[in-house]
Formats: C-alpha cells, structure tokens, sequence
C-alpha cells in the first residue's frame, strides 16, 4: 500500500466526476507536512476512505509507517469532519486528533506534554496515461460516440453518460470484433458506494478476449488482492495497489500476449499479460494459465472479444483503444 502511495503523490489535478464530487468531499488523497517537534523532514500522507455517509477510515503515513485513525463529519452535506486515534512513533504512544474542512487538514500528534502539530491539503492525482489518444493502427472501440458501432448488447446496450463516457447497463457488453494480441488502453471511473465494503464497491471488469478479467472495483485505501481493483480473478494478486479514489478517473494500459497453439489445437504457449494501473505496474509479463471466471467462454483461444462486466453497479467507461501486435 506504501508504494502506491508514494508512486503516485507526484501526479496533478485528475478528472473528478462532477455529478458526484460534492457528495463526499472528505475521501481522497492528502499530503503534507509537520510544523515541529524535530518531525519537519518526515513524509506526511494520508488516504482517507468514506465507509459510510458521515463515517471515514484514515490511512495516515508517517514516513514509511502506517497508522489508522477513524473519522466522522456531522452530517451527509457537511463539510467538515473529526478524526482520531492512537499512534505509537518512535516507541512513544500519542493521541492524534485532526479537522478537516476545505480540502485542508489540520491536527496534532500529542503525548505527555508534547504536541507535534501538522497539516495537509487535498489533492488530486492524475494517472499519466489520462486521455491518451489512440496510436496509428489502432482501433477505436469507444469514442464516447460509437457503442452502436462497435459493441454488442448481452442483452442491452449500456447508456452514454454525455461525458465521453458510457455507464453500466443491465448487461455485459462485448465487441463485435475479435482480437488477438495488442494494447489494450481503457479508462473508468467507479461510483462511490461508502456503505459498501469489498467486492460490494462499485464491481465490474475488464476481460481480456473475454476470457481473461482484471477486475474494476472501488479498492481505494484496500492492500491490493486478487479479488480487488486490479486484481486477475484467482489468478494473480497486484504487485501493489495504485487505486484511486471513487469518483476519479482511472486508467488500464493493458499488453497482452495470445495463447498459442499447434496444428492440431493443443495449447504449446500460455497467454501473458501485463497491466499498467493509473501509471503502476501492477502486473509484469505473468502467465495466465487458464481462463478466469465468468467470461464468455472456458476455452482458450488464439483471439476473442473484449468483454466488460455488469455487475449490478453504475461503473462508467470510456477512451477505449485496442492496438494489435506486430508480425
């Protein structure tokens, strides 16, 4: 979890879904520094992660240590919220107390007499890939215009969002053409569903010819699983987790090797696979050594569909580009 945060505390500004971003202006990333106490040269980071609609666990990073706090804002529109909880630093016990309001942050940690004072401003991280437009030779599965044109309903088409984007829909929705080794680029956005905890914030998934899912989830603040934002179906657990927080645009920059087989149709080569997430490597060039669950298919085979997964929650989709492989 350190890592991601530390890969990704350099970015700027990212997209923030309007229609949500008021709804819960507590959650997020946040940086900053210590103003005494001999702590002035310590790393200061935090996410800050809405499990209810008032209520927030914090991850609060001191340098390379790890410390969770709890958090509350008085109500569902307020702008202001109180944290605390213990933390033990350098082998001494402090109480650590903060308010936030305004994207700022402002508290202290406190111990026998001692009070070591901080404060932090939000921000937003934008995954360096944001946008990308498609290379020469690539195909262009979705411009924010052409569902019609290049997907197929199972059973419905999903709506446009009027965003450039498209949302999830009473349905899987997979491509009309099969492809078979390239990069694949995909960005999405997932709801925020504070309530919610696991596989239960904002499911979907991106299958790799259909067969093959990196699962798109809410994982924000989680330690990175198989069964998370990133993760390869009970195949594969990220090498960290690089989620970022609900209601911002995130990014998938997918390179993927075909299986391959000989004349006589038995597998000789596994599928291999690399993910980029939001500008991490989340996955190195690993095997894939069968399909995961649910796609369209337990078959492997040389090309296939993308498919992307309904799962019952309004994750939004768009800038999606496929480049085939060379030779």
């Amino acid at each position: 979890m350190r890592l991601s945060v530390l890969c990704m505390l350099a970015g700027a500004v990212a997209a923030v879904f309007p229609a949500f971003a008021a709804d819960n202006p507590i959650q997020g990333n946040w940086k900053g520094r210590f103003e005494g106490g001999g702590w002035e040269n310590r790393t200061l980071t935090a996410q800050i992660v809405a499990t209810s609609k008032v209520n927030y666990r914090v991850h609060l990073y001191v340098a390379d240590l790890k410390l969770t706090l709890e958090g509350q804002r008085a109500g569902e529109q307020a702008a202001t919220a109180e944290f605390s909880g213990p933390a033990v630093v350098d082998t001494v016990s402090y109480t650590v107390t903060a308010t936030a309001e305004n994207e700022a942050l402002s508290g202290t940690f406190a111990a026998d007499g001692t009070t070591i004072p901080f404060k932090m401003n939000k921000i937003y991280i934008t995954p360096p890939a944001l946008g990308a437009a498609p290379p020469e030779g690539a195909a262009v599965l979705f411009d924010g215009t052409n569902a019609e044109a290049n997907w197929e309903r199972s059973p419905a088409l999903w709506c446009l969002a009027g965003d450039g984007a498209m949302e999830v829909c009473a349905s899987n929705l997979v491509t009309k053409q099969a492809h078979g080794s390239g990069q694949l680029h995909i960005e999405f956005l997932c709801p925020l569903m504070a309530e919610a905890t696991g596989q239960g914030r904002a499911n979907s998934g991106v299958y790799v010819q259909g067969r093959y899912e990196v699962q798109v989830l809410d994982s924000f603040g989680d330690d990175p699983a198989d069964n998370l934002c990133g993760g390869i179906y009970k195949t594969a657990t990220p090498q960290m987790s690089a989620s970022l927080p609900p209601e911002e645009w995130q990014t998938y920059d997918i390179t993927f090797t075909a299986p391959a087989f000989d004349e006589a149709g038995n597998k000789v080569q596994n599928a291999r696979i690399t993910v980029i997430h939001n500008g991490n490597v989340i996955h190195d060039n690993i095997e894939l050594p069968a399909c995961t669950p649910g796609g369209v298919s337990d078959q492997e085979a040389a090309e296939g569909v993308l498919m992307l997964q309904d799962h019952g929650n309004r994750v939004r989709y768009r800038n999606i580009w496929f480049l085939p492989a060379q030779g």
